[in-house]
């Protein structure tokens, strides 16, 4: 469901998007209204379901799981697929499964330990759903993690949709 969110809606996205922690005075300083107003707000996007939830960022290396994979699939849609999607995607293993358009079915993101950790997880996959293909990819490293969805105009960009105003002519 959509909702029209106004400006300082988004700037309060922003904020949160990039420091949950922060506090409600802290947010109100930014966008120019009182506390209680940026409580208010913040509760009724919450309500919305625009902010689904809050969490922290863990780093998978120092709870050791360094190896980041993705892991294209291409399954049957047979009697086991609807119960097999729903196991791997709950499975501890898989951090994100979306399905796609495209060549496969499915993409899921993984955090573990290891090659072994990776061998094993794809063995519980091919136990749940049919898989016809799969490919593997194992990440070297991260370029980019855990974007945040940009809402509110950068400051060049909101220069830029300012009406210009030219000189009269007399």
């Amino acid at each position: 469901m959509s909702f029209v969110l106004d400006d300082v809606d988004h700037r309060i996205l922003d904020l949160l998007q990039a420091e949950a922690r922060m506090t409600n005075a802290a947010l109100a300083a930014q966008v120019g209204l009182s506390a209680p107003a940026v409580f208010e707000r913040i509760r009724k996007l919450e309500k919305r379901g625009v902010i689904r939830k809050y969490s922290i960022q863990v780093d998978p290396a120092a709870v050791g799981r360094p190896l980041t994979a993705f892991i294209r699939v291409t399954a049957a849609f047979d009697e086991r697929y609807d119960s097999g999607l729903q196991a791997i995607s709950q499975d501890p293993e898989v951090l994100e499964c979306y399905h796609v358009a495209g060549e496969d079915c499915l993409i899921l993101k993984t955090q573990c330990g290891g090659p072994s950790d990776l061998q094993g997880l794809l063995g519980r996959i091919r136990e749940r759903i049919t898989v016809q293909r799969s490919v593997t990819m194992i990440a070297l490293s991260a370029v980019k993690e855990h974007g945040a969805l940009r809402l509110a105009p950068r400051e060049a960009d909101a220069e830029k949709a300012k009406p210009v105003r030219g000189r009269r002519s007399r």
